[in-house]
């Protein structure tokens, strides 16, 4: 098709010299002339992918026309040998091609964005056409000899069908970072302009003297094969390439959001966003400020003590994940209690993306979230085995028993940061009213660790149980000394910050400021000292502050202090207050969030005389025939009896179904017992600890019944033995096998689901025991109350839903789960207690318990699934299922009535109830006699309560007070980047009830999971700028962009501190001084960024 003449179209729009970026002369120069092209000759000063890139703006033009080219690329990596030399042969110049001609093939491999390959392709198209030639060009001589050394010409001659001629020559640099970022210059000279014929000639001269290889400097060769094949075969592209990228609308607007894109990708490595980099999670307020306050200490030794169900879990990851992020640390042990290592494994995994391995003891062997078993040896130190730096594992296991040395202990490689899990189980055993105590083999261990490993996290929401001073035993295990380490120091401190001024002894005072000039000689900096001192005193009082970070003086200070300002400075500078993070529902209610109301109903179960029957016989195998062996047992041996016993009474009490596969297990033992088969023994004992959170292990079980054996002979196992398969052919109906649809209390929890479902609610059935969920599952299915897809469970094996047509539940993540209850079919998610913890849930928002656990804070977890921050229903409904007569019920209802079960979890004084059950259950009795012990249990709670105000009061510990970390701005602006990029990559999304929604065939195959992405504050899959799918547009934005944006018109660069974290700073106009964002202003230049790409 014939093209009027540049003179007679561009004429007006031609400069002589053209200088800036390589798009603004795209756009300006190349693309208009080149549409208007016949024949291009091109010299590039260099011969690279770069450089062939560059070398192919515009080219589509040129296609459209049926056009033809002439390029002549230079070689300039000649080795160093070579530059030494004073003549290169033509056969030696031709080597040299050969092997450089093989890097830039393999350099095409790696060309990655979207505008590079297309411009590639544009130079494919015309190679396989034949309206391309390439050569190359080498220095004759090097810069040693005669001759130019390097080839960097850079010229252009373009002809149109009428004859007009436009030549161009200009910098010589034709590297992609020298033609996008620095600029380039080119000087014009047009045919039909007068005086420009002469340049025109002698550069089409030049030009044909290399072309036809007589130039006296260099020699030519033509293009190498390899490159050329490697272009046509795997550059070709399936159209004839008429446009280039920069006329592609899509391509434009991608430019437009390359600076925002480029923003967003450090958004989670800036100092004031970092809580937003962990992963597709944000952090609540709260949280994130737990996570900074501890990395703000060195080393990072702290204790997480939030309430139940604020986030100490995620706290814990969040820190992991940004000191291993910093290459802070590199070895981590999470230790947890057995039945919630899965929980963690996953947590980390869906969460913070951290590739934690799992120790299974049982199998020893090493798994992973995503399935990757790897089995150790016999006798491998678990500890020791290479590759595995990010750990999970039991601290049931891990602390070793009596006939089992902890293998960690014996390890050659340390960890640089531990993390217990409900560390209240470390402490020293103390007892009420007793001055005895007694260590424990968690607290030998972690004491232990904490001396070779820098960073240790205690998390617990009890921080104190029945003393003050078993904080004290936290604090010693993270690393406090001195004074503090001796009881009766640690209870008089307590003793003037609670007791009123005229009963203080001054001696004790004095006691107590020596120990306060310890903490700040020992533990702060002076300025963090300073500051803090600072904070308490009105202005005058400098004299007091400095006399006291002096630590000299200390009877001066007193007699200069009154009592208040002495006890705000023992107060903030207590070692809790220092190393403990402790948020509260309470103080966050005072900042403003909402939690909603708790209607709590109490849901006995009817009884026939046959069912009561049945629970009397398993309650009368317990006094009598376990019982013998507590009464023949005394010491520990009889401890351990003694807490068996009350996991029986547990599982006899939760189900019938529960009763039946413990006791079908307790005969497996003791046949196991009587035959000495070791293995079977352990395999069996293992069955009582499953559900379980005991100080005990099945070591000591098989040894306390081996004992037993020895010293009471073989005949009253074998009567119990009877007894059991008696109680085990009673209890038949009941296996899941069976599973009768008379069970009386399966039978009233459907009933119960039945009614919250019909009523709106999404419903939580808790059971402390996998049996009993497994019966839930099945009793709802049999019966007909719900259909396959309206049923789920989560264990301490994970989640499982049912699939298609199959009446057997497959694996599935917690996502899945998290997913289907909030936007699927389901309707009732049946859960052991391991979903209790770090699952976020508040799509439901009833919880049926179907069991209550000894330990009130379990009850609480429970409730806290539904009763949280983000939940939207005003009111949940707590359904507690029970045999009304029991010793359960009796306590929890009493509980529940005074309504002081959420005081009770938060304060010290769980202990009491969970000692006041194990009492119930020791003493049996009547109806009356158990409620007496109830009676008496409350009324220990009611005398300890103004103690237990006063120490929750005192040993507050840290908290957020309601300022920063505002995550909605950040979202919004993400989201709205979203929407932006997806238009520009032509992909499908829709922002539908608080999610961003793709359709699934533009994701990835590996980004599928991450669909649905949350818009909300808390919640899982949540949209932030380390979301897989923010990171994925991003870098297909930059990509189709070229990896170069349109320029902006301030100068923004980051920097990073010495912490790892990148700094925002800003020069807005030439010449002026640079200016440091804070977390506004970056939030302003977004808006700025993203205005550019509208």
């Amino acid at each position: 098709m014939l093209m009027s003449c540049y003179a007679a179209e561009l004429d007006d729009h031609l400069d002589i010299i053209y200088e800036g970026m390589g798009s603004k002369l795209a756009s300006e120069f190349y693309i208009p002339v080149l549409q208007r092209t016949q024949q291009y000759w091109r010299i590039s000063g260099y011969f690279s992918v770069d450089s062939l890139i560059v070398v192919a703006v515009g080219l589509a033009g040129l296609i459209k026309n049926n056009g033809r080219m002439r390029l002549i690329v230079g070689l300039h990596d000649i080795s160093p040998e070579l530059v030494e030399a004073y003549r290169l042969s033509r056969e030696k110049a031709k080597e040299i091609l050969e092997d450089f001609s093989k890097r830039i093939s393999q350099d095409l491999d790696k060309v990655a964005d979207e505008i590079s390959r297309r411009r590639i392709e544009a130079l494919a198209w015309m190679l396989a056409n034949g309206m391309l030639e390439i050569k190359v060009a080498l220095p004759r001589r090097t810069f040693l000899g005669l001759g130019n050394g390097i080839f960097h010409e850079k010229l252009m001659i373009f002809q149109d069908f009428d004859g007009c001629i436009i030549a161009a020559a200009g910098s010589a640099n034709e590297t992609r970072y020298a033609y996008e970022v620095n600029g380039e210059n080119l000087t014009v000279h047009m045919s039909w302009r007068e005086g420009h014929s002469e340049y025109i000639k002698r550069y089409i001269d030049r030009f044909e003297a290399l072309w036809q290889d007589r130039h006296p400097d260099y020699v030519i060769f033509p293009l190498p094969e390899v490159i050329e094949k490697k272009l046509k075969e795997k550059f070709y592209p399936s159209e004839k390439p008429e446009r280039d990228p920069l006329e592609d609308q899509a391509v434009l607007l991608c430019r437009s959001l390359v600076p925002a894109a480029k923003l967003i990708q450090q958004l989670g490595e800036i100092k004031d966003f970092a809580y937003l980099g962990l992963g597709p999670l944000i952090l609540y307020p709260h949280q994130a400020y737990a996570v900074d306050y501890v990395l703000s200490r060195f080393p990072h030794r702290a204790i997480l003590a939030d309430e139940v169900g604020l986030g100490k879990t995620i706290e814990a990851g969040a820190i992991i994940k940004r000191l291993l992020t910093l290459g802070k640390v590199e070895r981590v042990l999470i230790l947890a209690p057995k039945n919630l290592t899965r929980q963690w494994l996953e947590e980390m995994w869906d969460r913070f993306s951290l590739r934690f391995w799992l120790f299974d003891s049982s199998k020893r062997a090493y798994v992973s979230a995503d399935g990757e078993i790897h089995e150790l040896g016999k006798n491998e130190n678990p500890f020791d085995a290479g590759g595995f730096d990010l750990i999970i594992a039991s601290w049931h296991y891990v602390r070793g028993s009596k006939k089992r040395y902890p293998e960690i202990l014996t390890s050659s490689k340390f960890f640089d940061l531990i993390i217990i899990d409900e560390a209240h189980h470390a402490r020293k055993k103390r007892y009420l009213g007793s001055k005895k105590i007694e260590s424990t083999r968690l607290y030998e261990l972690i004491s232990e660790l904490s001396i070779t490993s820098p960073h240790v996290l205690l998390l617990t929401a009890t921080p104190l149980q029945l003393h003050v001073t078993e904080a004290m035993d936290l604090l010693t295990i993270i690393g406090l000394g001195g004074p503090w380490v001796h009881e009766e120091l640690f209870e008089t401190y307590f003793r003037v910050l609670s007791c009123e001024p005229s009963r203080i002894n001054r001696q004790d005072v004095l006691t107590c400021m020596e120990m306060l000039s310890w903490i700040i000689h020992h533990y702060l900096s002076r300025e963090d000292a300073e500051k803090i001192l600072t904070s308490l005193f009105k202005s005058g009082k400098g004299a007091i502050v400095h006399r006291l970070l002096d630590g000299k003086d200390i009877k001066v200070i007193l007699n200069e202090m009154d009592f208040n300002e002495l006890r705000k400075v023992l107060l903030a500078l207590h070692p809790l207050q220092l190393f403990m993070v402790r948020n509260t529902r309470d103080k966050l209610k005072d900042i403003g969030f909402t939690f909603p109301e708790r209607d709590i109903r109490e849901e006995p179960v009817d009884l026939s005389s046959e069912h009561k029957k049945l629970l009397e016989q398993l309650d009368q195998y317990l006094r009598e025939d376990y019982g013998l062996y507590e009464r023949v047992l005394r010491g520990e041996a009889r401890s351990v009896i003694g807490l068996v016993k009350s996991v029986y009474h547990q599982r006899f009490v939760s189900s019938f179904t529960a009763a039946y596969y413990t006791v079908k297990s307790r005969i497996e033992f003791l046949k196991a017992l009587l035959n000495g088969d070791k293995e079977a023994l352990l395999r069996a004992a293992s069955h009582i600890f499953v559900d379980e959170e005991l100080e005990g292990d099945e070591d000591e079980v098989v040894e306390v019944m081996e004992k037993l054996v020895s010293s009471v002979g073989r005949d009253p196992i074998i009567r119990e033995l009877k007894k059991l398969e008696e109680l085990e052919e009673g209890l038949r109906d009941f296996s899941l096998d069976v599973l009768s649809l008379r069970d009386p209390k399966l039978k009233k929890v459907a009933e119960v689901i039945k009614e919250l479902v019909n009523s709106g609610n999404k419903v939580l059935v808790f059971s402390k025991y996998t049996d009993t969920v497994n019966a839930v599952v099945h009793f709802l299915l049999k019966g007909g109350y719900f259909t396959q897809s309206e049923i789920g469970m989560y264990t301490g094996e994970g989640g499982r839903l049912f699939k298609g047509e199959s009446s057997i539940p497959v694996p599935v993540s917690k996502d899945e789960i998290v997913k289907e209850l909030e936007e699927g079919s389901l309707r009732v998610l049946v859960c052991s207690d391991a979903a209790s913890e770090g699952l976020n849930l508040q799509a439901a928002s009833a919880v049926v318990n179907v069991d209550m656990p000894w330990n009130p804070a379990k009850v609480e977890q429970r409730i806290g699934r539904v009763d949280r921050i983000g939940q939207k229903a005003k009111v949940v409904y707590i359904r507690n299922v029970w045999y009304p007569d029991s010793i359960e019920a009796q306590m929890y209802r009493a509980l529940f009535l005074r309504k002081e079960l959420y005081n009770i979890v938060v304060g010290p004084a769980q202990e009491i109830i969970s000692e006041g059950l194990r009492r119930a259950l020791d003493e049996g009795g009547t109806y009356e006699s158990i409620r007496k012990i109830v009676k008496e249990t409350l009324e220990k709670v009611e005398e300890l309560k103004q103690d237990i105000a006063k120490a929750v009061g005192i040993y507050s510990g840290t908290a957020w007070v309601g300022t920063g970390y505002e995550s909605s701005g950040v979202v919004n602006r993400l989201a709205k980047f979203v929407l932006k990029a997806c238009k520009a990559l032509n992909l499908d999304v829709r922002q539908e009830n608080n999610r961003l929604i793709f359709d699934e065939g533009c994701l990835p195959k590996e980004l599928r999971r991450w669909n649905y992405v949350s818009l909300s504050v808390g919640s899982r899959n949540a949209l932030t700028p380390a979301h897989p799918i923010i990171k994925w547009l991003c870098n297909e934005v930059i990509l189709k962009a070229g990896g170069v944006g349109i320029r902006y018109p301030k100068s923004i660069y980051l920097v990073k501190d010495s912490d790892g974290f990148w700094h925002v700073k800003v020069i807005r106009r030439e010449g002026g001084a640079q200016e440091e964002l804070d977390a506004k202003g970056v939030l302003s230049l977004l808006d700025e960024l993203l205005e550019v790409g509208a």
